[in-house]
């Protein structure tokens, strides 16, 4: 069976184009109608030509954009094929059985789970490379996320410190201090309650601070900032403790051939992105080979 090209049929069809146009063009009489069915078939090759433009680009550079939980991920794993059936686990009531499913081997879901730049290059082995950020770097975005809770409860917005999602849940696994959930009842209404041990922290090391005051001592707007500042800078000293970025050295993990290659992707990347590996660099950029 013949294979008619894109190139040759875009070839033919400028072909039947110009004929047509110039058996029109040659007409010693133009009237409305042929003046009209002339204009539309100029704007036919035209357009032939920039199809011809497209086609004959080999790479693209292609951006997607949206809002958190559009699918971007999703999207570059479907394109890329970066999705293999995998193994999971389905709970439905009381009952549990193992099903397969076509799954995204980048960490999708709700949104917020590319915390950085990711770059995928073909390889002859499968690793995952960090390029990282410098241990002061480092520093300066874990002091401050301590800025961040502790002026998390500021009733003026303008003096409270922003920081991502995605940063702040990184630093939390990096200083062991996750949020947790707790089931609770109000008025026989399930409730969860969010329970935030790094501003525990926080107000335990500004509670000891007050406590240093003399009996009776009245607790004025400065006396309590002053407060604030000791017990912030103590508690930048505990969770840049608790980081230990001098030991976080590791900044290739690579496949060892012991597992499905696509689950240990998959389950690679989702531990990268929660920073879960004690030893791993924090990082700038994900190359995947």
């Amino acid at each position: 069976m013949l294979t008619i090209t894109w190139q040759e049929e875009i070839a033919s069809l400028k072909v039947d184009l110009k004929k047509e146009i110039k058996k029109i063009s040659g007409n010693s009489e133009i009237n409305i109608p042929n003046h009209i069915c002339l204009n539309n078939l100029k704007s036919k090759l035209e357009r032939l030509d920039e199809i011809e433009r497209i086609l004959s680009i080999e790479k693209y550079k292609i951006a997607f954009i949206g809002t958190i939980g559009q699918g971007k991920t999703t999207a570059i794993c479907h394109l890329f094929n970066l999705i293999s059936d995998l193994n999971i686990s389905k709970t439905s009531g009381s009952k549990t059985e193992d099903v397969s499913e076509t799954k995204e081997l980048l960490s999708t879901g709700a949104g917020r789970t590319t915390i950085c730049e990711v770059i995928i290059k073909a390889s002859e082995k499968t690793y995952i490379e960090i390029e990282p950020y410098t241990v002061d770097e480092m520093e300066n975005i874990i002091i401050e996320f301590c800025e961040y809770i502790a002026n998390k409860d500021n009733p003026q917005p303008d003096q409270r410190v922003i920081i991502s999602k995605e940063i702040e849940r990184a630093i939390r696994n990096i200083i062991g201090m996750k949020l947790r959930y707790k089931t609770i009842y109000v008025d026989k209404k399930k409730k969860t309650e969010t329970i935030d041990p790094a501003k525990e922290e926080f107000d335990k090391l500004t509670l000891y601070e007050s406590k240093k005051l003399e009996s009776g001592e009245e607790l004025d707007k400065l006396k309590l900032n002053n407060l604030k500042k000791i017990a912030l800078n103590k508690f930048q000293k505990l969770t840049l403790n608790n980081a230990s970025l001098e030991s976080r050295t590791t900044n290739r993990i690579e496949f060892d051939n012991k597992k499905n290659e696509q689950q240990w992707i998959k389950n690679t990347f989702l531990l990268l992105i929660l920073l879960s590996f004690r030893n791993l660099l924090f990082r700038e950029k994900y190359i995947f080979m």
